[in-house]
């Protein structure tokens, strides 16, 4: 019997999630909730509260969902798949103990202190003045995170005094980050190159996603205040095999027993933010989702079932499953209203080719028209058999869209072609 879907979210990822789902012979229909403009027409957008368990799971018994897969943070923080498990529904996600791999930074490090994985120097605290005695103590520079979900705002990466107080500012004085911000990390600054490892864990197996680059900040060379993400890049040159393994191997499995140890194993989405420190690979955060954009470059090269895949690691039945990419590469770019990540336009009317494969993100539909509604509007995909071909190709196809104040950096995948490895090839089959 074909399956019925349910992926909740409203962002580019969300769309990668319901195109990939979309193309499977095994599903019947596929709802998201609340969804965008591009769902809408490959999908049946549901207005319900996603961050409410009881509405989610009162719709999912109603419409005889099958399966549910969350795509942001927040529900799992709201303790969603605990409550789906509780009434023996298919949800795909970590419980509300292991979600706080990435809702509190500190469990993090906490949980990578016992497993004696490589990550930065890290100090607990409450108040500015532990923060300028830090300061006092150990010079600059260093980074400042609060410890809760703070929608990727509350990372202060600090180079000078400057930058020290408008942390401070923001966390203390304008007080944006409410309960998120009740204990705050500071972590020693490394530097090196960064990349997104992506896995998919049943509670005590697990087996590892294409790997991706994201592009943080909002202007060309790095520059600019951060973002969701302007564009993305997979594979990256930097996943060798080798590193791969050891990725595997040193963070991982040791994280995953550790969970299992503690009663809440880990199954759903575990992406590992990386630092490579001469060829080491340190971890900068987790997540307890898949990435956006990296997402929109990981299921496109993504040849296995989505569903299948979910499916079998919903049910913890991962062990022997076999993960197949296409050789491409692949490369996003978002397509920004001019402003973004502050203040920017919305309601301006898009206009796109049908030739070009695109994941909506702030976008709605209104009497057919499709119209800008966020600061991150679309995800322009492009492909090649490398990186210089793929982002020819995704620039290409920019050409192809049009609308009022659109923005997107010049330079996405440009880190990529400067890494002397960038001959070597990843393991393919995860």
């Amino acid at each position: 019997m074909k399956k019925n879907i349910l992926v909740l979210g409203n962002g580019g990822r969300e769309h990668a999630f319901v195109w990939s789902l979309m193309k499977d012979q095994q599903i019947h229909k596929i709802y998201c909730a609340p969804g965008n403009g591009g769902t809408q027409d490959i999908a049946t957008n549901i207005n319900i509260d996603i961050n409410n368990p009881k509405e989610v799971l009162n719709f999912v018994k109603e419409n005889n969902v099958d399966l549910t897969i969350v795509g942001p943070e927040a529900p799992l923080e709201k303790g969603i798949v605990d409550y789906f498990e509780n009434e023996n529904k298919l949800i795909f996600g970590p419980s509300k103990f292991a979600s706080q791999l990435e809702t509190s930074k500190i469990f993090a490090r906490e949980v990578l202190n016992e497993c004696n994985v490589n990550q930065p120097n890290f100090y607990i605290c409450k108040t500015s003045k532990d923060i300028m005695n830090y300061f006092e103590k150990n010079g600059l520079p260093f980074v400042i995170k609060v410890d809760g979900l703070a929608a990727g705002k509350g990372v202060f990466v600090c180079h000078d005094l400057n930058d020290v107080n408008q942390a401070i500012v923001s966390i203390f004085d304008e007080d944006n980050f409410g309960k998120s911000s009740d204990k705050i990390l500071i972590e020693e600054f490394l530097e090196g190159e960064e990349l997104s490892v992506f896995a998919v864990c049943d509670g005590k197996n697990f087996k590892v996603l294409n790997t991706a680059q994201d592009h943080k900040r909002a202007f060309d060379d790095d520059l600019g205040p951060n973002t969701g993400g302007m564009g993305a890049y997979s594979p990256t040159p930097l996943s060798t095999r080798s590193l791969i393994n050891e990725v595997k191997e040193e963070i991982y499995k040791p994280v995953l027993d550790y969970m299992i140890g503690l009663g809440f194993p880990f199954k759903g989405f575990l992406y590992a933010g990386l630092m490579l420190v001469d060829g080491k690979p340190y971890v900068i955060e987790f997540n307890v989702r898949m990435g956006d954009p990296e997402t929109q470059v990981v299921l496109p090269l993504l040849q296995s079932s989505l569903y299948d895949l979910i499916h079998k690691a919903t049910i913890q039945n991962l062990d022997d499953y076999k993960i197949k990419n296409s050789d491409a590469t692949c490369v996003t770019i978002v397509l920004a209203s001019n402003g973004y990540p502050n203040e920017y336009i919305k309601g301006q009317e898009i206009l796109i080719e049908d030739d070009v494969l695109v994941f909506h993100a702030g976008t709605i539909k209104n009497k057919n028209k499709v119209i800008v509604n966020g600061g991150r509007v679309l995800n322009v995909v492009g492909f090649g058999n490398d990186l210089d071909d793929a982002i020819v190709d995704a620039y290409e196809n920019i050409k192809k869209i049009k609308f009022k104040d659109m923005y997107f950096r010049k330079d996405i995948g440009k880190k990529g072609l400067s890494y002397k490895s960038k001959n070597i090839l990843e393991d393919k089959n995860g």
